[in-house]
């Protein structure tokens, strides 16, 4: 091709046709190929014009996976911010209290350390630090744990 916004627009199809980008992965999937910038915002311009590419739709597989995965919300806000995902949008595809969180969570738990709540203030540590690990929050946490234990405090 002549044109470099239109190379840069049809090696960004390809990419999307894969599996969906936030505008920053393909921003620099692009300059790795020795794309030149001004090509690169003219063609995800037209990306996004012709409903190819969108954050929020990628944000909200992104999620849709981690969830899937048994990731918590703390995990998946963190790695739409490290995709380039700006605040408003993170928000609104990320309900830290969807119910589905809190499953994910015990489930988590059950999957790793069984069914029986934590014996001893040691195994609660270990098992909160597993799931905070995961991206859980401390309320995801606490109703994971059970929380009926004494030893919190």
């Amino acid at each position: 091709m002549d044109d470099p916004v239109q190379a840069a627009y049809a090696q960004a199809l390809k990419l999307l046709a894969r599996r969906e980008h936030s505008h920053g992965e393909l921003r620099l999937k692009l300059r790795q190929r020795g794309m030149d910038t001004a090509d690169i915002a003219a063609a995800l311009e037209q990306l996004v014009q012709h409903g190819y590419l969108s954050d929020l739709r990628y944000a909200q597989a992104r999620v849709t996976e981690l969830l899937r995965r048994r990731y918590g919300p703390l995990r998946a806000q963190a790695e739409l911010r490290a995709r380039g995902i700006d605040d408003d949008t993170i928000g609104s595809v990320l309900d830290l209290e969807q119910s589905d969180w809190y499953t994910a969570c015990c489930e988590v738990r059950e999957n790793r350390f069984g069914r029986a709540p934590p014996s001893n203030a040691v195994e609660r540590s270990r098992q909160q630090r597993h799931l905070q690990a995961r991206g859980f929050t401390g309320g995801q946490i606490r109703q994971a744990l059970g929380n009926t234990h004494s030893d919190d405090a």
